[in-house]
Protein backbone atom coordinates (compact mmCIF):
# COMPACT_ATOMS: atom_id res chain seq x y z
CA UNK A 1 0.00 0.00 0.00
CA UNK A 2 1.40 3.10 -0.88
CA UNK A 3 -0.54 5.59 0.39
CA UNK A 4 0.30 6.37 3.96
CA UNK A 5 -2.43 7.55 6.70
CA UNK A 6 -0.90 10.13 8.95
CA UNK A 7 -0.91 9.67 12.38
CA UNK A 8 -3.54 11.83 14.56
CA UNK A 9 -0.13 13.01 16.25
CA UNK A 10 1.83 14.01 12.84
CA UNK A 11 -1.45 15.87 12.07
CA UNK A 12 -0.87 18.07 15.23
CA UNK A 13 2.43 18.42 14.73
CA UNK A 14 2.61 19.48 11.25
CA UNK A 15 -0.23 21.75 11.92
CA UNK A 16 1.95 23.18 15.30
CA UNK A 17 5.08 23.25 13.41
CA UNK A 18 3.35 25.75 10.82
CA UNK A 19 2.01 28.06 13.47
CA UNK A 20 3.60 31.84 13.95
CA UNK A 21 5.52 31.95 17.07
CA UNK A 22 5.02 34.68 19.49
CA UNK A 23 8.38 37.29 19.27
CA UNK A 24 7.82 38.92 23.07
CA UNK A 25 6.79 36.86 26.16
CA UNK A 26 3.21 36.63 27.40
CA UNK A 27 3.45 37.61 30.88
CA UNK A 28 0.88 35.44 33.30
CA UNK A 29 -0.46 36.45 36.78
CA UNK A 30 0.84 34.21 39.60
CA UNK A 31 -1.85 31.23 39.56
CA UNK A 32 -2.54 31.56 43.50
CA UNK A 33 -3.29 34.81 43.25
CA UNK A 34 -5.35 35.50 40.03
CA UNK A 35 -9.10 35.76 39.97
CA UNK A 36 -11.29 34.02 37.14
CA UNK A 37 -14.06 36.86 35.75
CA UNK A 38 -16.66 35.59 33.42
CA UNK A 39 -18.55 38.38 31.28
CA UNK A 40 -20.48 38.34 27.80
CA UNK A 41 -19.69 39.27 24.57
CA UNK A 42 -21.58 40.20 21.90
CA UNK A 43 -20.49 38.40 18.71
CA UNK A 44 -18.67 41.20 17.06
CA UNK A 45 -17.01 42.17 19.87
CA UNK A 46 -15.39 38.89 20.28
CA UNK A 47 -14.39 39.10 16.94
CA UNK A 48 -12.66 41.89 17.21
CA UNK A 49 -11.46 41.32 20.34
CA UNK A 50 -10.09 38.21 18.92
CA UNK A 51 -8.41 39.85 15.97
CA UNK A 52 -6.56 42.79 18.36
CA UNK A 53 -5.19 40.08 20.64
CA UNK A 54 -3.69 38.35 17.85
CA UNK A 55 -2.67 41.19 16.27
CA UNK A 56 -0.78 42.20 19.24
CA UNK A 57 0.49 38.29 19.57
CA UNK A 58 -1.26 37.87 22.91
CA UNK A 59 -3.78 35.45 23.92
CA UNK A 60 -7.41 37.24 24.05
CA UNK A 61 -7.23 36.86 27.90
CA UNK A 62 -4.10 38.84 28.09
CA UNK A 63 -5.38 41.13 26.17
CA UNK A 64 -8.44 41.47 28.06
CA UNK A 65 -6.94 41.72 31.31
CA UNK A 66 -4.44 44.66 29.10
CA UNK A 67 -7.31 46.45 28.43
CA UNK A 68 -9.47 46.30 31.73
CA UNK A 69 -5.88 47.80 33.62
CA UNK A 70 -6.07 50.38 31.61
CA UNK A 71 -9.76 51.13 31.32
CA UNK A 72 -9.25 51.39 34.88
CA UNK A 73 -6.40 53.90 35.18
CA UNK A 74 -8.20 55.88 32.62
CA UNK A 75 -11.05 55.65 35.03
CA UNK A 76 -9.15 56.45 37.72
CA UNK A 77 -7.89 59.47 36.21
CA UNK A 78 -11.19 60.64 35.35
CA UNK A 79 -12.73 60.46 38.76
CA UNK A 80 -9.41 62.50 39.87
CA UNK A 81 -10.50 64.99 37.33
CA UNK A 82 -13.99 65.43 38.14
CA UNK A 83 -15.19 63.73 34.77
CA UNK A 84 -16.51 60.13 36.09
Amino acid sequence: MSDKVPSLLSDVYNQLSHMPTLSKPVCRPHTDTSVAVTFRLEIDEEQRLAELARQDLRTRSSFVRLLILRGMAAYDNDVKAGRA
